[in-house]
């Protein structure tokens, strides 16, 4: 009885570390107390006596599967709070995705109206001194000083795009890495859950076991008395 306590006690210990490494660390560390408390309520609720010069306790059935209860109903809420994550992290890196598609769209367009721009300059240059744009003359010089400029202020914003769209993209190499961080972490967790429930529920037969094979000796030693 006395290994079952300390059985449960390392679960305890172990759990609280790897639950608190998936979620909000204040409300798993909520969680491991109300279980360390009902644990230590189970303990204090338990039944002692001694034989030769060990301690051993006799555990209530139902305060055991009520704790049961708890650490089962803890480790559901833990996985509910990871799949709420990962659903969070898939919709910021669909939507980072969304903006870089819209943002290449943008550089494109600015590229190609870059490109004509330089159609201008170059047929500009291939023109003579005087120009009539509808109508009105304008120098070459300014004409081409105009163009200049325009074309200054497009490779600016083409510039600007393209910096936001690598800003974008490492943004979305971020969460996607965090996306696959969290996947494999999510895997290890609900992994190391299902071991520690098969785990538990094997220590919880074998001490249950116990308990009623220690009952029946109690049983047969009170029938012996009797007699």
């Amino acid at each position: 009885m006395k290994a079952f306590f300390l059985s449960l006690l390392i679960v305890l210990t172990t759990a609280a570390p790897a639950v608190q490494a998936q979620g909000t660390a204040k409300n798993e560390n909520k969680s491991a107390t109300a279980l360390t408390g009902q644990f230590n309520d189970l303990k204090s609720k338990s039944n002692s006596y001694m034989e030769g010069s060990r301690e051993y306790k006799v555990v209530n059935v139902g305060l055991l599967n009520s704790f049961w209860q708890s650490v089962q109903a803890t480790i559901k809420e833990v996985e509910q709070k990871q799949v709420k994550d990962l659903n969070a992290t898939r919709q910021d890196l669909e939507t980072a995705q969304a903006r870089i598609t819209e943002q290449e769209k943008e550089i494109e367009a600015l590229k190609l109206d870059n490109a004509q721009k330089e159609a201008a300059v170059q047929q500009s240059e291939d023109a003579v001194n005087n120009l009539h744009v509808l109508g009105i003359p304008i120098h070459k010089q300014v004409y081409v000083i105009i163009n200049t400029a325009i074309i200054a202020l497009l490779l600016i914003a083409l510039g600007v795009v393209y910096t936001q769209f690598k800003s974008s993209k490492k943004v979305t190499d971020q969460k996607r890495k965090e996306f696959d961080d969290i996947d494999r972490e999510f895997a290890e967790f609900k992994k190391n859950a299902r071991e520690r429930e098969i785990k538990i529920k094997r220590e919880l037969q074998t001490e249950m076991n116990l308990v009623a094979e220690l009952n029946d000796q109690v049983a047969a030693l009170q029938k012996k008395a009797h007699v």
